[in-house]
Order: C-alpha cells, then sequence, then structure tokens
C-alpha cells in the first residue's frame, strides 16, 4: 500500500551553498519511498536519475543529491511514493468494532480484603464504553447449593481501553464481574483485548433490593 507525496520547495532547502554540486534535500516522508513514480524536477524541467540526481530510498527521511550547480533560487518539486503500513492497533476499531460494536456502561471497582479474608467491593464512577460484545452463554451448574444459573461473557475492547479485574459491566439489563482481562498480540503490537465475565444479577432486580 502506497500513497503519493510531492515535495514544493527551492534549492534554499538544499545543505550546501548557492551554486554548489552534490546538494543534498532530504524528504519528510514517513514510509519508504520508492523508485517507481519518483520524479524530480529543477525550475520545471525533469532530472535523470544516476546523471543529475542519486536518490537514498530509506523509511523516513530519504535524500536525493543533486549532482550539477543548484542555486537557491531554482524551484524543486519531487514527486514519490511511500510506503503505508496500517496501524495493527487500529484494525479492531475500523473493524470489529466499527462493524459490530455495542455501548456498555463500566464501573471500575476496587477490591480490599480485611485480616478476616472478607472482601469489599468499592464502586468508582461509571463510564459509557463501546466494546464487541460476544452472546452470554447461559448454563446451569451445581457449584452452590441448589442449582445456580450462571451466566458468562466475553468482551472485546480497544488496546487501550481500560479494564480491571472486579470492574462491573452493565449491559442489556445485566450486570457482570469482569474476572480476566487478556491482551491479543500480533507481532508485538495489541490487536485489541479480551475480557471474561461472570453474571452477577440482573439491573431490575437490583433495584427492587
Amino acid at each position: 500500500m502506497a500513497e503519493v507525496k510531492t515535495f514544493n520547495g527551492t534549492g534554499a532547502n538544499c545543505n550546501g551553498s548557492s551554486g554548489d554540486s552534490d546538494r543534498v534535500l532530504t524528504l519528510s516522508n514517513t514510509g519508504m519511498t520508492q523508485q517507481s513514480g519518483f520524479l524530480v524536477y529543477a525550475s520545471g524541467l525533469p532530472l535523470g536519475l544516476g546523471t543529475e540526481y542519486t536518490v537514498d530510498h530509506n523509511s523516513t527521511g530519504s535524500q536525493i543529491t543533486f549532482l550539477n550547480p543548484l542555486w537557491d533560487d531554482m524551484t524543486i518539486v519531487v514527486n514519490y511514493y511511500q510506503s503505508v503500513v496500517p496501524s495493527l492497533g487500529t484494525d479492531f476499531v475500523n473493524g470489529p468494532l466499527k462493524d459490530f460494536g455495542v455501548t456498555v456502561s463500566r464501573t471500575p471497582v476496587t477490591m480490599t480484603t480485611d485480616f478476616h479474608g472478607d472482601k469489599t467491593y468499592t464502586n468508582g464512577t461509571d463510564e459509557t464504553i463501546e466494546v464487541v460484545f460476544e452472546n452470554p452463554d447461559k448454563r446451569f451448574t451445581l457449584d452452590k447449593p441448589g442449582l445456580t444459573e450462571v451466566y458468562d461473557a466475553k468482551l472485546f475492547i480497544k488496546p487501550d481501553q481500560t479494564m480491571n479485574k472486579y470492574d462491573k459491566i452493565t449491559y442489556d439489563s445485566k450486570i457482570y464481574r469482569v474476572d480476566t482481562v487478556s491482551k491479543r498480540n500480533f507481532n508485538g503490537t495489541t490487536m485489541f483485548k479480551s475480557v471474561i465475565l461472570f453474571f452477577i444479577k440482573n439491573e431490575w432486580n437490583r433495584r427492587k433490593t
């Protein structure tokens, strides 16, 4: 993937003194420049590669050396292509989150344990965030006395979204507790975060009690 860039300036943008040969112009490219489509003009005339200029293609700061004398008042135009690599961290935001994102409420929670081992959960200020919500897997389990109804669910969130264990998520009138938050990386870059949730209660029932 490449984008077209154009430099417009004069010989004064090059190093050295007016009238010198081998003056160097450094481009402000942010991706590797390509020789295909690389065109250099001085005072409106196209220059020949190897005879009138040379170029060092770099990922940033590609350099053009003008082999013949170049004066400060000469106009310089360079048309070139630079490679563009999409940021991996934005793929999730521009893809799944944009196409399937839903709004949920996140309540940051701080958990403390006293010397008896009793846990206290302190709620912070709610915030509205956008996530990809995986449909809950409703099942029954006997992990507690009697028949306990459990709702497990999963979220996918932006790489920079804050989410911690014990936080609460409210979605579709149901409240969930965050259990684990895992980064999903590719080539050293976090693409998104995966969040495992456990069902707490219905919002409607909470308001009744």
